[in-house]
């Protein structure tokens, strides 16, 4: 009970992004997403985050916004939602040119999961932001690979790697395609890189600076940023 009480507290309280200060003139990037957009693997230090190294190798006229929370799901039925966030209406509001959306891993958990709802809440949730009276360029990410935890034989978190290796990078292509929207797969480029990653699951500061990296170089294939 005690554990339960205070996971709660850690991830309403701590686990979250302070609300960042829009700056004037900037073209804007808004980050949607959970603890892997946060920077829970560089305990939320905002220098060590990809949004940061990503902004920095954009250049001046870019702001990228962190609006990922930890803990967080797409599904509304799982057991801490991004849309009952407060960030959720904020990261709309601000009507950022791009949005790069990231939920699913902690979707990827037994107790959360359901496939057929994911694919079905994925697209509204991407349509709600594709609606936008500003019309933004919304690229979905495919999460990174989780790896094991040799001390408990699995991966860390209660995540199901078999979900994350399986049914969410498929649907989140699928529903890509549909929508008619980008993907930035951080599944596949991720994938052999324990390194990355001190606990198996969130990016520490040389995995945030690859995938940060990566971002930049699939952002100027889809869209030109610079």
């Amino acid at each position: 009970m005690f554990r339960k009480t205070l996971e709660h507290f850690i991830l309403k309280y701590l686990a979250v992004p302070l609300t960042p200060k829009i700056e004037k003139g900037k073209k804007l990037i808004a980050c949607v997403g959970d603890s892997i957009t946060f920077g829970a693997g560089v305990n939320g230090r905002r220098k060590e985050t990809w949004e940061y190294s990503l902004q920095e190798s954009l250049g001046g006229s870019w702001q990228v916004i962190n609006y990922g929370i930890s803990g967080r799901t797409l599904q509304d039925e799982g057991d801490y939602p991004y849309k009952a966030d407060k960030f959720y209406p904020i990261s709309k509001a601000v009507k950022a040119e791009i949005y790069l959306i990231m939920l699913g891993t902690n979707d990827a958990k037994p107790y959360n999961w359901n496939g057929d709802r994911y694919r079905r809440e994925l697209k509204a949730f991407l349509e709600e932001y594709m609606n936008l009276e500003n019309h933004p360029r919304v690229i979905v990410m495919i999460p990174p690979h989780c790896f094991e935890d040799p001390k408990i034989g699995a991966v860390a978190f209660d995540i199901d790697g078999n979900n994350i290796d399986g049914p969410i990078p498929r649907i989140i292509r699928e529903t890509a395609q549909e929508l008619g929207i980008e993907t930035i797969d951080l599944h596949s480029f991720s994938a052999g890189h324990g390194e990355w990653f001190d606990d198996g699951v969130h990016p520490n500061r040389n995995g945030n600076t690859a995938i940060a990296g990566f971002i930049a170089g699939e952002l100027n294939r889809i869209i030109t940023v610079r």
